[in-house]
Formats: C-alpha cells, sequence, structure tokens
C-alpha cells in the first residue's frame, strides 16, 4: 500500500477515535462515504482498535499496514497451534491476533497470537510475555483467567478463558446505560484494580475496550499486555529480571484520552493512574463524550495536562 494511502487512512482514523461512538458513523458517512474502499478500511481499524490495547505510540499506519499486508491469518480455521484448535478469528490489532479455539478437552478458550512481524521483534515477545506472567499472578472473578502460555512453531501464544458477551465500548455504542447499570460496572472494575493493586500491578491502560460485560452483567478486565509491577512492591532478588521487562521512565504508554498526567508525562506512575482513567472511562460512559479531546493525539495529550473537563451536570440528566 502506498504511503499517501497509509497517511489518508491514519487523518481518518486518528479523527474518528476522537469523536464520541455514536458520532463516528455519521462522520464516516460525511467524510468518506465518496470512499468505499477506504470506509471500509477505517471500520476494519476501529473494529480492531478494540482489541489492540497497544502502545501510543504505534500509529494507525503501523496497525493499517500490519492488517492490510496480513489478510491471510495466521493460523486458518481447523489448524492446530499447540494441542488447540483453531475456530475462527475473533479480533486483530497491532499486538497480534484472537481467536476462539478449542484445547485437548473439548473446552472453548481464547487465543491470542503474536502476530508476524511482532514474532521477529524481541521487546514486543517479552511484552507478550510479561501479559501472561501479569495474568497468571492474578487470580480474581473480575479479572480474566490465563489457562495457558507457550510458543510452537516460533508462534508464540496465550491461551486464556473465553469471556462471551460484549466490550463496555460495544455496548455504549449500541444505546445509554442507566445509571445503577453504570455503578454496577464500576464497582466491578474497581474491585479487579483493588486486587491488581494489592499485587503491585497496575494495569496502565483501562478503557471500554478493555472491559468486557458478559451477558450476565459480570465484568471481566481484559489486557494487562501493558501493566507494570509498581517499584516499592518488587523484592530485590526480583529487581533485575523486573527492570528488563518493565518500561522505562520517560516513555508514553497507554490510550490517549484515558491516561493519567503522570503517563502523559512519562512518569512513574501506581495504582492511582488506573483509577483516573477509570473516571476517564465512567465519564465518557455516563455522558456518551470523552473528557479529554482534541484534533489530534498531541490536542489530547495536552488537554489530559491542562484542561478541566466539563462538569457531569451539563450532559447528565
Amino acid at each position: 500500500m502506498k504511503p499517501e494511502r497509509l497517511q489518508k487512512i491514519d487523518q481518518v482514523f486518528q479523527s474518528a477515535l476522537d469523536l464520541a461512538p455514536q458520532l463516528r458513523p455519521h462522520f464516516q458517512e460525511e467524510a468518506i462515504a465518496a470512499d468505499p474502499d477506504l470506509r471500509r478500511e477505517v471500520e476494519s481499524l476501529l473494529d480492531a482498535h478494540e482489541q489492540a490495547g497497544d502502545f501510543i505510540e504505534d500509529s494507525a499506519s503501523d496497525v493499517a499496514a500490519e492488517l492490510l499486508a496480513e489478510k491471510q491469518i495466521l493460523v486458518p480455521a481447523g489448524g492446530m497451534v499447540g494441542h488447540y484448535r483453531v475456530e475462527v478469528l475473533l479480533g486483530a490489532g497491532g499486538m497480534g491476533e484472537v481467536y476462539l479455539a478449542t484445547d485437548k478437552w473439548g473446552r472453548k478458550v481464547a487465543l491470542k497470537l503474536l502476530t508476524r512481524r511482532r514474532n521477529r521483534d524481541e521487546s514486543i515477545v517479552v511484552r507478550f510475555q510479561q501479559e501472561a506472567q501479569t495474568l497468571l499472578a492474578l487470580n480474581h472473578p473480575n479479572i480474566v483467567t490465563i489457562y495457558d502460555i507457550g510458543q510452537t512453531e516460533a508462534v508464540h501464544y496465550i491461551a486464556s478463558e473465553l469471556v462471551e458477551g460484549e466490550t463496555l465500548r460495544q455496548r455504549l455504542e449500541k444505546s445509554d446505560i442507566d445509571l445503577q447499570e453504570v455503578l454496577e460496572i464500576a464497582i466491578q472494575i474497581a474491585t479487579a484494580l483493588a486486587a491488581a493493586h494489592e499485587k503491585g500491578i497496575v494495569h496502565r491502560d483501562i478503557k471500554p475496550e478493555n472491559i468486557m460485560i458478559r451477558r450476565d452483567g459480570y465484568v471481566k478486565v481484559l489486557d494487562f499486555g501493558i501493566a507494570k509491577l509498581t517499584e516499592e512492591y518488587v523484592t530485590d532478588s526480583e529487581a533485575l529480571t523486573r527492570r528488563q521487562v518493565e518500561t522505562a521512565e520517560g516513555t508514553v504508554v497507554g490510550t490517549a484520552p484515558y491516561m493519567s498526567p503522570e503517563q502523559v508525562r512519562g512518569l512513574a506512575v501506581d495504582g492511582r493512574t488506573d483509577l483516573w482513567s477509570l473516571g476517564v472511562a465512567l465519564y465518557e460512559t455516563v455522558t456518551g463524550r470523552k473528557p479529554f479531546f482534541g484534533d489530534t493525539t498531541q490536542d489530547v495529550l495536552a488537554a489530559v495536562l491542562q484542561k478541566e473537563p466539563p462538569p457531569l451536570s451539563r450532559y447528565a440528566h
């Protein structure tokens, strides 16, 4: 794909992300109705964005190139990854692809694989493995359960609990959520975060895409892929190993509208940054609008540092 085409995809994708979910279809209709191929590509990226949970420095162009260059999925239906039989692709993003699969006992699992390009990047492989190890250290009913991690034929995978339902983002795009349901969702997310924080683990990317709501209303927090052990929790004997997988101070990690000021500035973070992000997600859930927004990612980051969001009472009635 030509660079100028990727740049156009990047521009439209970023513009769509800055809008409230309910406004995106109108924007796409107005902005790119005359280019059906572009619209399909942007819609594909928006869907993938819900699964990605990736570094903020991964541009839409990188994700677009990844998705469009790899139309052939990593594993076809019926293919095997270790002792997991793949059934169907559930989603794809910058980090990898997630499949519905069945293990040797007939249990349905979500099988997350690194993409081919990511498999060749040692730092990404380390982060992928860190995600699995982080989740293995957590045991909580509101956090997705990891069953297995491994590698086969140079493909790295994580097999986890299959959570059937919809993300909070998908729920918001369908209809408004009443206040009682918002409170129930908030309590379950906060309970999961409290359990992680007790172990010194900070999620650092709480957003509607990483909150799954089961059909029975039960909430699961997903994607601890950029979680970080807080420094005060790491023992001296673990320190050297942990530092190899932690993100260095000064690196901006997260998803722009939900990042805390400390994240935006590249400073060390603790559990309070997750509470900030949860507050942002709840603000959006109640009002249908992000509290921090702008025309570009840099504008959004500046808004986080410099602006006070409008009071909830302006939008909630």
